[in-house]
């Protein structure tokens, strides 16, 4: 058990070691990184034209490609991964959904792992990929996008989904999760809310990080918030709502990270006689089916997941298929504040209610 794990470190190492290098020779030749892994495998036909660049490549770079790394390599298998936080909820269903259908219309099939917002789970599924798909979609809020490419082989493509990033050059899809909040704030503040409870999502997830900054940053001065941390959960949405309610005096308005915990924090100020809006307004965020049918529905900000899965299997397609890019792609969707009944009660810094 112990030289299996010593085996296992030793391969990330390789691995880390050899990464940047195999991205210099796909830059410097103008083509994919797949490509690269090609011509170093013999595994499949490369342009003449490509090869040669490559070739130069490698003899300009002086690169030599790590024989523990490539030992690693399979031949195509027609099967694309995906690693998620999770793969239960609404949220991740729809995606899932979206990643399916669009990855079929490629003919690839679809593998899944979840990661648990856990970088131990993350490994664990990464490793259980290795030589069986040919390129990886990432969403990992938890970890970095550099972080990441310590972690896997580099000839592998990869598209990162909504994962944090600070450096040029990744292929990724995000969504501006801070501007999406933005919205909720500066709508918060048209109703004229005096009070406000923010439940966050884990601390140490990019997106949650970056809806709680847009929506402290925005809120006018006139606008006091009291932050309760959370995991993104209808459970945690739940508690929260709870220990809210004992607040002297209370919040006119709760706002969730998500649409999850939205819910179960209206769950809460239901089952306790608290009228949503008419005493205590409530906003998520994802725009998920669930919000448009609760009682009484939620506003929230839509993040199209359709448009998300689309976009990033459309360029992972596009990086196995030797399509040259010289400048990875990095997408961010707009989001749309959609209001409903949950926020629509105006209130009045002189008629704040304390029931």
């Amino acid at each position: 058990m112990q030289f299996e794990v010593l085996l296992s470190l030793l391969l990330c190492v390789f691995l880390a070691l050899m990464d940047s290098t195999v991205r210099d020779v796909a830059r410097r030749a103008n083509v994919s990184i797949s490509t690269v892994s090609r011509v170093l495998n013999n595994s499949a036909p490369v342009s003449e034209d490509k090869k040669r660049r490559v070739l130069k490549a490698i003899k300009e770079l002086q690169f030599t490609p790590n024989p523990a790394a490539r030992s690693l390599l399979g031949q195509a298998t027609g099967t694309i991964g995906a690693i998620l936080p999770h793969i239960t909820g609404e949220f991740f269903a729809d995606l899932l959904s979206g990643l399916d259908g669009a990855i079929k219309k490629h003919d690839y099939l679809l593998m899944v792992s979840a990661s648990r917002r856990l970088e131990r789970d993350f490994i664990t599924a990464l490793r259980g990929m290795y030589k069986r798909v040919d390129g990886l979609i990432i969403m990992a809020p938890e970890l970095s996008a550099e972080r990441v490419l310590t972690l896997i082989d580099s000839t592998v493509p990869v598209v990162f989904l909504n994962t944090h990033s600070a450096t040029d050059g990744m292929f990724s899809i995000n969504f501006d999760n801070r501007d999406g909040m933005v919205k909720i704030a500066r709508h918060v503040a048209d109703r004229g809310h005096t009070l406000a409870a923010f439940i966050g999502g884990p601390s140490d997830a990019f997106d949650a990080q970056e809806r709680q900054q847009g929506f402290l940053e925005t809120v006018p001065d006139g606008l006091r918030v009291i932050c309760y941390p959370g995991d993104f959960t209808f459970e945690s949405g739940y508690k929260n709502g709870q220990k809210i309610l004992s607040l002297f005096p209370r919040p006119t308005v709760i706002v969730a990270a998500n649409d999850l915990s939205a819910l179960g924090a209206m769950r809460a100020l239901l089952e306790n006689g608290v009228s949503v809006p008419g005493e205590m307004a409530v906003t998520g965020f994802d725009g998920t089916r669930g919000a448009h049918f609760s009682t009484p529905s939620l506003t929230t900000v839509n993040v199209p997941i359709g448009e998300l899965a689309a976009n990033a299997v459309r360029v992972l397609v596009s990086q196995l298929s030797e399509e040259s890019m010289e400048t990875p792609p990095e997408i961010t969707a707009d989001l749309e504040l959609i209001v409903r009944e949950s926020s629509l009660k105006q209130y009045h810094p002189d008629s704040h209610a304390v029931v």
